[in-house]
């Protein structure tokens, strides 16, 4: 069996056969979705980093549902792309960019690769 490097598996993701990894962008996200949409399995558990208090970053459990379109979604390049969770009994809308997983999840290397490409070129692909 075969297995594809990091970055050979975000070109995939994202319709890239070869070439430099894409900077962010709506596109981008569009086609992203698309791969991540119909693997992710849904729900499942994980923590949210919440930041908003602006103090304190805050470690949340939560039950991501669903990942939700770039279209059907107020998307900001900054976030990327949001998912809807459950937090207690409230659904929320978050990045999946600040959802994290345990290793042993099985859409781990899935959130890891989308993280890795949202990171590393969302501002310039050449840093």
């Amino acid at each position: 069996m075969v297995t594809l490097d990091q970055e050979s598996r975000i070109r995939a993701a994202l319709g890239l056969d070869a070439g430099p990894l894409p900077e962010v962008g709506k596109k981008w996200f569009d086609r992203y979705f698309e791969y991540l949409a119909p693997r992710l399995l849904l729900p499942f558990d994980a923590e949210y980093a919440d930041d908003s208090s602006g103090y304190q970053q805050l470690i949340l459990p939560v039950k991501v549902l669903a990942l939700l379109h770039p279209d059907q979604c107020d998307l900001q390049e900054d976030d990327g792309l949001l998912c809807v969770a459950l937090r207690g009994k409230h659904e929320i809308e978050i990045p999946l960019i600040d959802v994290e997983l345990p290793a042993n999840s099985p859409n781990s290397q899935l959130i890891e690769d989308y993280w890795y490409w949202f990171w590393n070129w969302r501002f310039d692909p050449k840093i």
